[in-house]
């Protein structure tokens, strides 16, 4: 806003001259919001600090909780040690006292184990096969040709119906292209020095050997062991009651493997060349 005025100046020579002035108002203040960077730094510092306070604040927390966790699974665990300890104790004294108790038992079982035994293997090998004959019809070792007439004539013994099922039967077959004083020499050699004293002894119809004798409960893969071990001129089955009956599927079935040696004394008939060969003892 401006205002006009007039002023009255004399001068030297005593001339009055009137001089225009303007005078200039001044108008309302304006404002500044004008930011200190001082100001700005302060606060940007602040800030930071503030933050590092409440991540030091959260951070620390997290650690007391991980602490407190830690402590709690170390607990847990530690009781877990000590639960598994006392259950392991616990099974093993329950282990030893059923040793014991079955120590006792076989205490007292093994002698009437091996009286029974005793009793078994001192009966002679006709005893023990007596209820395990099986008749044999016109000299042949398997079945009839159909419309034959059938006569009973020798015996085989089926290992699967001795009682005892400890008695085996090893089968010396000895190459059959040697001559007569070559073959007994062999089989008199496995009598000297492969066997035993105390063994069933037979004459085979091709001069081989049967020999009868006891498992001693060792475990056979098969009922029927056949060339399980090969030799110069001689091969060896074995015979025994390891499995008396059949299975299918896993399941044990009521009939029975036939497991099937020559009897003594008996006579059958060589199917290729139409003869009789006896069985010696």
């Amino acid at each position: 806003m401006t205002t006009k005025e007039s002023t009255s100046v004399k001068t030297i020579s005593n001339q009055s001259i009137n001089i225009k002035h303007i005078t200039l108002e001044k108008g309302p203040k304006r404002q500044y919001n004008r930011k200190s960077k001082t100001d700005d730094k302060a606060k940007e510092l602040m800030d930071k600090l503030l933050e590092e306070q409440e991540l030091a604040r959260i951070k620390r927390e997290q650690d007391e909780f991980d602490a407190q966790k830690k402590e709690i699974e170390d607990q847990e665990f530690t009781r877990h040690i000590i639960e598994d300890t006392d259950q392991k104790k616990l099974k093993e004294q329950q282990k030893q006292e059923q040793k014991i108790e079955m120590d006792q038992f076989l205490e007292k079982l093994i002698p009437i184990a091996a009286q029974m035994k005793e009793e078994t293997v001192s009966k002679t090998i006709m005893e023990r096969v007596k209820n395990a004959m099986i008749n044999t019809v016109n000299y042949t070792k398997i079945g009839q040709k159909g419309g034959e007439k059938k006569q009973v004539t020798d015996k085989l013994i089926d290992l699967t119906l001795v009682e005892d099922g400890d008695l085996c039967v090893i089968d010396f077959d000895i190459n059959k292209k040697l001559s007569i004083e070559e073959t007994d020499k062999i089989r008199q050699n496995i009598i000297d020095n492969m066997l035993p004293a105390n063994v069933g002894l037979v004459k085979t119809a091709h001069r081989g050997l049967h020999v009868y004798c006891n498992r001693d409960g060792y475990t056979l893969p098969l009922n029927r062991c056949v060339k399980c071990i090969v030799l110069d001129n001689i091969e060896i089955d074995i015979f025994g009651q390891m499995f008396k009956y059949k299975e299918h599927g896993g399941m044990e079935q009521k009939e029975l493997v036939q497991n099937r040696v020559v009897g003594t004394n008996s006579s059958f008939r060589d199917t290729k060349k139409q003869q009789k060969r006896d069985i010696q003892i």
